[in-house]
Formats: C-alpha cells, sequence, structure tokens
C-alpha cells in the first residue's frame, strides 16, 4: 500500500505563513528528528523504507546501507511517542518498521493488526539465545522478534543520601525517609517505564495500584525519560529511583557514585521489539533490516559503539555483552530478569497509562 503525502498540510500552511516554505527530502542513512517531520523541515520519502525507533539509531542509519545497499529513514524519538504516532497515524501509517522497548506494546500492536503477519519468519531467530527464547517460544508465530533484552529499571540510589545503605527491595520508592526525593520516568513518555511500572501489577492489579499510589504518595519526581532520571541521581536532587540499565552503567561507566540493588523480589526484564507495519510499501526491505538488526555481526556492533547502548545485551548466540553488564562488581551474575507476560502487558497497556496520566496532572 503506498503511503499517503508525508508532508501535514498543516506544517505546509504554518510555513508559509512565516515566509519560511523550505523542506528537504530525508537522505539515506539519515537520522531524522520526528519534530522536523512534523514542523515540515524534512520531507520523508514514500519508497524509502522508514524505522521509528528510540536509541542507537544514528549508529544503526549508515552501517545498515552500507551493509546492504538498502536506504533507509529511521526517525528517532522516545519510546512514548514512538507508541503515540503510531497510534496517531492508524489510518494512514508513514511508518514501515516498529523497533521499540516494551515488548507488551509490540506485542499489543501484533494483538490489534498494527503488524506485517503474512507467515514469514527471520532466519536469524534459530540462534536466540536461552534468554531471548524465554519471550520469543512464548508465541514463535508472532510477527514480531526480540532484539535485546534489558531491565527497563534497576533499583538504584544515591549513597550520599542518608539510610540509603539500608534498601534492599522497591519499598525504598515508597520509604517516608526519602519523601520527596524518588525519581521515575513518565510512563505516557519513556518507552522503558511502561515495562517496568506495570511489572507491579501484573499478579494482582489492585496491589498494584496500591503501592504507586503509595509512590506518589511519597512524593514522586516525574521526569520525561532515564536520561534526567540519572542526572537528577547523580546530583543528589533525588536518592531513590527505578534507572534503565543502559543509563544505569552508563552513569556507573562516567564515574558517578550509584548503588545498585537487585531486590529479592526480582528485577524486572523487557526485550526491545522489531515489527514491519501492515501497511509496508517495502515489505522485503523491511525483512531485510530485520535479519539484518538480528544477525551476530550487527549484535556485535551494538556492543560496541559509543552510545550508552554499548551496554546492549545480545540475543544471538555466539555475541558477548559490553564486560561492565553483570556479572560485575554488583552483581555475581547476569542479570536475574523476571519476564511479564507480554499479552497481559498489551492488553492493560492503555488502562495503566491512564492511571499514571491521571495522577501526574
Amino acid at each position: 500500500m503506498m503511503k499517503k503525502q508525508r508532508t501535514t498540510l498543516a506544517s505546509l500552511a504554518a510555513a508559509a505563513a512565516t515566509g519560511l516554505l523550505i523542506h528537504a527530502t530525508a537522505h539515506a542513512g539519515q537520522t531524522i528528528d520526528a519534530d522536523d517531520v512534523d514542523a515540515g523541515q524534512v520531507q520523508l520519502s514514500d519508497d524509502v523504507l522508514t524505522v521509528y525507533l528510540h536509541d542507537h539509531g544514528s549508529a544503526i542509519a549508515e552501517r545498515f546501507t552500507e551493509d546492504t545497499g538498502i536506504e533507509v529513514q529511521i526517525v528517532d524519538m522516545s519510546g512514548g511517542e514512538i507508541l503515540a504516532r503510531i497510534e496517531a497515524e492508524r489510518a494512514n501509517p508513514q511508518w514501515d518498521v516498529v523497533y521499540v522497548m516494551g515488548h507488551g506494546s509490540v506485542h499489543r500492536l501484533y494483538s490489534e493488526g498494527q503488524l506485517l503477519d503474512d507467515g514469514w519468519q527471520p532466519e536469524a531467530a534459530q540462534n536466540y539465545t536461552d534468554m531471548a527464547n524465554e519471550i520469543y517460544q512464548q508465541h514463535p508465530e508472532a510477527a514480531w522478534w526480540p532484539v535485546t533484552i534489558s531491565a527497563p529499571a534497576l533499583l538504584v540510589y544515591n549513597p550520599s543520601c542518608e539510610g540509603t545503605e539500608d534498601i534492599t527491595g522497591w519499598d525504598a520508592l515508597r520509604d517516608p525517609q526519602f519523601e520527596g526525593r524518588v525519581g521515575m520516568p513518565d510512563p505516557a513518555i519513556s518507552g522503558p517505564a511502561y515495562p517496568y511500572v506495570s511489572w507491579f501489577f501484573e499478579e494482582n492489579m489492585e496491589d498494584g495500584y496500591a503501592f504507586w499510589q503509595d509512590v506518589f504518595d511519597n512524593g514522586v519526581r516525574m521526569y520525561r525519560s532515564n536520561s534526567p532520571v540519572a542526572e537528577a541521581l547523580a546530583a543528589g536532587e533525588i536518592c531513590v529511583a527505578g534507572l534503565e540499565e543502559p543509563n544505569t552503567y552508563g552513569e556507573v561507566e562516567k564515574g558517578e557514585d550509584i548503588g545498585i540493588v537487585y531486590p529479592e523480589e526480582g528485577t524486572p526484564g523487557s526485550a526491545r521489539g522489531v515489527g514491519i507495519s501492515a501497511d509496508t510499501s517495502v515489505p522485503e526491505d523491511a525483512k531485510a533490516f530485520i535479519e539484518w538488526l538480528l544477525s551476530a555481526e550487527t549484535q556485535a556492533y551494538l556492543t560496541q559503539i559509543e552510545h550508552r547502548n554499548k551496554y546492549f545485551v545480545p540475543v544471538i548466540e555466539g555475541v558477548s555483552p559490553n564486560d561492565l553488564l553483570p556479572p560485575n562488581d554488583f552483581l555475581g551474575e547476569v542479570t536475574p530478569y523476571i519476564f511479564s507476560d507480554y499479552v497481559w502487558a498489551g492488553e492493560k497497556e492503555h488502562e495503566i497509562k491512564r492511571w499514571f496520566s491521571d495522577q501526574s496532572m
């Protein structure tokens, strides 16, 4: 199905009104800011593979075209913004591939019929690690695939805050001694935030609501994404937080004094999943992108790039993660992730996000 003109009439009218009716066509191997597309400053090409993703976009863009000869336009935005954009474009999708944190959210897109489901499976899926197969084998016929796995949140603290040496579990987020000095990313904007917060609801929805209501009552500070949470924690503005694993180890490598606790009740785990739009006009290019993303060579490359997501847990046999990840000084084993049921997580996504939105107003 051919996509409609990607530059909106509203953006063209706004540009014309200011005498700035100038736009550029996106070039192959380019990472594009979604705001530039919305403002009419960049026009996406209809016949070029368009990927919506968050993180390591620039590292992927040039390398994919260099390796395969296939042109690609990568639109980089936060995970929450990707999902909101896909919803807004439901009647006229502008994307060909989505690559986003939260396998529950990706499975929801599949359940809603938004992903191409023609029976194709990437050959690379035969080489998944045991950890990746914990997710993939739940529904191996599903038309989406895990690309990497990490904790959407580790329990972290600033050791300079009094009382943090006694933190042992997630109840620290609602501990009155840290009132007003607890931080978290906004589930409406941050991709990892939803698999993080929803993990507390899976066993019992009412218990989940009660836990997070206590956290709000404790004066939690809500940030747009994980990066400002990390900055606030390192600066001592907050004492305790749930912080995405790659961000956490990025701060550790920079030498920030951050403590990490792996609670007995567990650490949530989630996959970044990839799928193809059911309305794509370039299905073969989209499939080639997924095969490339799951190749051992690309997975190794993504563990080595100079970017915070070099703390990338590969899902293909024979590829080793960055040395900074567990087992390390904080934990003597591979991170013991506990994965939510992603069918359940997808079904409850709108309800849980709506509740958080209501609380933060």
